[in-house]
C-alpha cells in the first residue's frame, strides 16, 4: 500500500531526495524490532523520505507505506498536553532533562521525583494522561484527533499492533506502576497504559511525519490545512526537548551531525522539524543499537549536509524570496526595435520569463522559485534568474540552483543570470555551468533574449546594410509623399563615431534625429550617485529628440552612439522654416510626433501595470 504524492514534474528537490533514497537504500545494516511481535512483520527493504514546506508542498522519494507511529507520537502528545494544561502543570510531573538510561528504563529523576522527560516511556505515559478529557476515552480521543490534526487528515489505528503491545507490554506497565507510586499517575494504571499503547498504534506514513514536523516548524499551524493545531508559544518547548532528548541515546550526536530537532520510533520512523523552514519524515524499519532507523539517520545527515540545514549554522537572515515573475510580452527591454520586429515580439515574447529574487536565499525561498518554474503551465524558451538583489546564497540554495539550471538546460531552456551585486553570492554562483549566460542587469538580459528570439525567427538584428531612407523611418510612416519630401529637403546628415556623445543632459535642442544606420543609447544620471541608468537603445529606422523640437526645452537625456552611426537631422531653424513655408507638411510631422509620444506613453503605462501585477 503506497501513499503516493500528487503527480507533478519531478524537479531538483525530488532529484535530491531520490539520490539520498538510492544511497541509503543500499545500506542493509540494522535489525527490525521484535519485542513487539507485530513490528517483526515489517519489510526490511522499505524506505521512504518526505519533505514538507511551510506552505504545504510535500516532496516524496522511495516507497511510503503505513506504519505505527510508536515513540514518534511523544513530542506531538507533549505539545497537546502543554496546550491543554499549561507549561507549569506539565513540568510538575514531567521534566525536560536528558537521561543516559535506555528509553524504557524503570526509573525516576531522584532529585525531582518526576519522569526525566516526555521523550522516554516514563514521561510519555504520564504526558498522555495530561491532555484534556474527563475520561480515559475522552483523553485518547483528544490524542487521536490531535495527532490527526498535526498530520492534516484522520489517522487510522492498527488494532493488531495495539493488541500485540498490550499483550507484551509488561515493562511499560512496570514503569507506569512506578509512576503511580510517585504520585504521577492515578489508580487506574492498566487503563492509562492501554491508552498509551493505543497512541503508539496510530498509523502514519513518512509523508504524515513530514507534515506533522512542518506544523511544528510553522509555529503550530498545519501548512496543508491551515489549522492552528497548538499555540505558537508551545512550539519552542517541544522543539527544545526534541533537540535534547528525541533520538534516544544518540540525541547529542544527532544534534551535532544533523542539527534538527527530531524524534524517532522503534517502527523505523523519524520526524524532524527545522524551525521556519521545513519538516522531514523518514521511515525504514531497520534499527541501530540505539533504536533509531539506520537509513533514516543516514538520510537526515546527508540532507542536512547537502542543504546546510543545521539549526545552529550561523547565517544572516534578511527578507528573502521570489520577488516577482514576469514575461517579456508584458515588460520589454529598453531596446528600440523596428515595427516589424516588435510585431514578432508581441506574439512570441511570452517565451522569455524573468524570475527576480531578493534577500538571503535558503532552502525555503529557492524551493518557491523551483516550484514557480516547474509548475508554470506556460512554456518558456528562455528563463532569466535576476539575482541582483540577492545578498547571500546558502548551501541549500546553491545546490538547488545548480540542479535547477541543469534540469532546465537538459529540457532545452536557455538560462540567463543577472549577477548579484554583492560578493558572496557572486562567488557562489561561479559554480554554475558555462551554458548560463550572465548579464549585469535585467534589461541587458531581456534585450539579449529578444535578439535571440528574433534570430530564431529568421530576423537578424545586425546593422542594416546601407541607410534607412527617410521615407522608411517609423516616425514618418503613413505621411503623404509631399510631407516626406519637404522634411527630407530640410534635413542634414551627421556621421557619429562609436562612443561619441550626440548630446548631453542640459544641452540646447539641436534637432530631431532620424537614425539611418547604427545604434544609440539614451541614459540619465542617477540622482545622488556617480552612475548612469540606460533608458533605451534606438536603432536604424527610429528617431529621437522630438520633444525638444516641439517645445524648445533643453535636453533631458544623454545620447551616446553605441557603434558608428549615421543620422538625418531636422534642426530647429529648419523646422521653423518648414512651418512658415509649408504648414501642411509641418502639421503632418507634428501629428506624427504626437502619435509617437502617445504610443510611448501607453507602453510605459503598460510596463508600470505589469510590474505592479507581477
Amino acid at each position: 500500500m503506497s501513499d503516493a504524492a500528487p503527480s507533478r514534474t519531478r524537479g531538483p528537490i525530488e532529484t535530491l531526495l531520490d539520490e539520498v533514497w538510492r544511497e541509503v537504500s543500499a545500506n542493509d545494516e540494522g535489525t527490525i524490532a521484535t519485542y513487539i511481535p507485530e513490528l517483526a512483520k515489517a519489510d526490511p527493504a522499505t524506505c521512504g523520505i518526505s519533505l514538507a514546506t511551510l506552505d504545504g508542498q510535500v516532496y516524496d522519494a522511495g516507497v511510503l507505506v503505513p506504519f505505527t507511529i510508536q515513540s514518534v507520537s511523544k513530542p506531538y502528545v507533549y505539545a497537546l498536553a502543554l496546550a491543554d494544561r499549561g507549561q507549569e502543570a506539565v513540568l510538575e510531573k514531567v521534566g525536560v532533562e536528558p537521561t543516559g538510561d535506555p528509553f524504557n528504563s524503570i526509573s525516576l529523576d531522584d532529585r525531582s521525583s518526576r519522569a526525566f522527560n516526555p521523550m522516554v516511556n516514563a514521561g510519555a505515559i504520564v504526558t498522555s494522561t495530561l491532555v484534556s478529557g474527563q475520561t480515559r476515552a475522552e483523553q485518547f480521543e483528544r490524542i487521536h484527533s490531535g495527532l490527526s490534526a498535526f498530520a492534516g487528515h484522520e489517522l487510522a489505528i492498527d488494532e493488531d499492533v495495539f493488541h500485540s503491545e498490550r499483550t507484551t507490554g509488561d515493562r511499560n506497565r512496570a514503569i507506569a506502576y512506578l509512576m503511580r507510586s510517585a504520585g504521577l499517575l492515578d489508580e487506574d494504571v492498566d487503563e492509562q497504559v492501554e491508552g498509551y499503547f493505543r497512541q503508539c498504534a496510530v498509523l502514519v506514513t513518512a509523508r504524515d511525519l513530514a507534515v506533522m514536523a512542518a506544523t511544528l516548524a510553522n509555529s503550530g499551524i498545519n501548512p496543508v490545512t491551515g489549522e492552528q493545531v497548538v499555540p505558537r508559544d508551545v512550539v519552542a518547548s517541544v522543539l527544545t526537548v526534541m533537540a535534547t532528548c528525541g533520538m534516544y541515546d544518540y540525541a547529542g550526536e544527532w544534534l551535532y551531525r544533523v542539527g534538527i530537532p527530531a524524534k524517532s520510533g522503534v517502527s523505523g520512523g523519524v520526524s524532524a522539524a527545522l524551525p521556519g523552514q521545513l519538516g522531514l519524515g523518514l521511515h525504514s524499519p531497520l534499527l541501530d543499537s540505539n533504536g533509531n532507523s539506520v537509513r533514516g539517520v543516514v538520510a537526515a545527515e546527508l540532507l542536512s549536509k547537502r542543504l546546510g540545514m543545521h539549526l545552529l549554522l550561523p547565517s544572516e537572515r534578511t527578507r528573502s524570496g521570489l520577488r516577482r515573475t514576469y514575461r517579456a510580452d508584458a515588460i520589454r527591454s529598453r531596446r528600440g526595435r523596428p515595427r516589424a520586429h516588435r510585431a514578432v515580439l508581441d506574439v512570441e515574447a511570452s517565451a522569455i520569463v524573468v524570475h527576480e529574487l531578493v534577500g538571503d536565499e535558503g532552502f525555503a525561498s529557492t524551493e518557491l522559485l523551483i516550484r514557480a518554474v516547474l509548475d508554470d503551465p506556460r512554456p518558456a524558451r528562455w528563463r532569466v534568474l535576476d539575482l541582483r538583489r540577492v545578498t547571500r546564497i546558502d548551501t541549500a540554495a546553491a545546490a538547488l540552483l545548480l540542479s535547477l539550471v541543469d534540469q532546465l538546460t537538459a529540457d532545452g531552456v536557455v538560462v540567463g543570470l543577472v549577477e548579484p551585486r554583492t560578493m558572496q553570492p557572486r562567488t557562489t554562483l561561479r559554480a554554475l555551468p558555462d551554458t548560463v549566460h550572465r548579464f549585469a542587469d535585467a534589461d541587458a538580459a531581456l534585450e539579449w533574449c529578444e535578439t535571440e528570439l528574433l534570430r530564431e525567427h529568421g530576423i537578424e538584428d545586425d546593422m542594416l546594410e546601407g541607410l534607412v531612407p527617410l521615407a522608411a523611418q517609423e516616425l514618418l510612416e503613413g505621411l503623404p509623399d509631399f510631407a516626406v519630401r519637404a522634411i527630407e529637403e530640410r534635413c542634414t546628415t551627421r556621421v557619429i563615431t562609436a562612443g561619441a556623445i550626440v548630446f548631453d543632459e542640459g544641452d540646447e535642442a539641436d534637432g530631431l534625429y532620424f537614425v539611418g544606420a547604427g545604434q544609440v543609447a539614451a541614459d540619465v544620471r542617477i540622482k545622488n550617485q556617480s552612475g548612469r541608468r540606460r533608458l533605451s537603445t534606438i536603432s536604424a529606422g527610429s528617431s529621437f529628440g522630438e520633444l525638444a523640437l516641439v517645445d524648445g526645452s533643453t535636453r533631458s537625456t544623454r545620447i551616446v552612439a553605441l557603434e558608428p552611426t549615421i543620422c538625418h537631422v531636422l534642426a530647429p531653424d529648419a523646422f521653423a522654416e518648414l512651418r512658415r513655408r509649408d504648414p501642411a507638411s509641418a502639421g503632418e510631422l507634428v501629428l506624427a510626433i504626437s502619435r509617437s509620444l502617445s504610443a510611448r506613453l501607453r507602453s510605459s503605462t503598460a510596463d508600470v501595470a505589469a510590474f505592479e501585477d507581477s
